[in-house]
């Protein structure tokens, strides 16, 4: 039996960035993509009832548009596409029902993942989001506290040999922010691999066996 098509909407500041994702998007047939603006989203999301909304704007815009939005309509699940993701992850985006957070040169592939996953009720993050503020100067010794503690947990288990589908099963998140933490785990430690970043987290302590 066909399933019903997943009616996603799409809220966009420029036409530009509505026509790309609506490219995007449209490439699965099981989907129907709608078109509007974030100024008319808790309209939008009334008339037409999507299971998930794209939101494509600044971070200062998306927040103030979903804080107004979300006092009054039940929100489905949203995925933001922001300049600045780690600007767009607040407490008040969480509870407006954001659960993707992703940068504005995402590609297809993300940002099919990172819908998917937020129908599934998963969090995708891009790696920006757990990025410390950048600081002149970083001392070889000031490594361990660049390391989340969500980063540390996910080191524990690359240490125990996990892979990024068995930590996101663990975690109860998606794939792909598996991915971006891992990423981001390497970045920090300086390791060209998976096995030298556990081996760099062992040798200072950050994790043991």
């Amino acid at each position: 039996m066909n399933r019903p098509p997943i009616r996603v909407l799409v809220a966009a500041d420029s036409d530009v960035a509505a026509a790309r994702l609506e490219a995007v998007l449209r490439a699965d047939a099981n989907r129907r993509v709608l078109i509007g603006s974030p100024s008319a989203l808790g309209r939008l999301i009334e008339e037409h009832d999507p299971a998930v909304v794209v939101l494509a704007s600044t971070a200062s815009r998306v927040i103030s548009t979903l804080e107004a939005v979300s006092d009054t309509t039940p929100m489905p699940p949203v995925v933001l596409i922001v300049e600045d993701p780690r600007a767009a992850w607040t407490s008040a985006a969480r509870r407006a029902g954001v659960r993707a957070v992703l940068d504005s040169h995402a590609g297809a592939d993300e940002i099919s993942a990172a819908l998917t996953a937020a129908l599934a009720g998963l969090i995708t993050l891009h790696p920006d989001v757990f990025r410390t503020p950048a600081r002149a100067t970083v001392l070889e010794g000031d490594t361990e506290r660049a390391l989340t503690l969500r980063e540390r947990e996910i080191l524990e288990m690359l240490a125990e040999g996990l892979s990024n589908q068995a930590i996101a099963r663990r975690l109860r998140i998606s794939t792909y922010t598996v991915k971006f933490h891992v990423a981001s785990i390497l970045g920090k430690l300086r390791a060209a691999s998976r096995t030298e970043a556990v081996t760099l987290g062992l040798r200072r302590g950050l994790i043991s066996l």
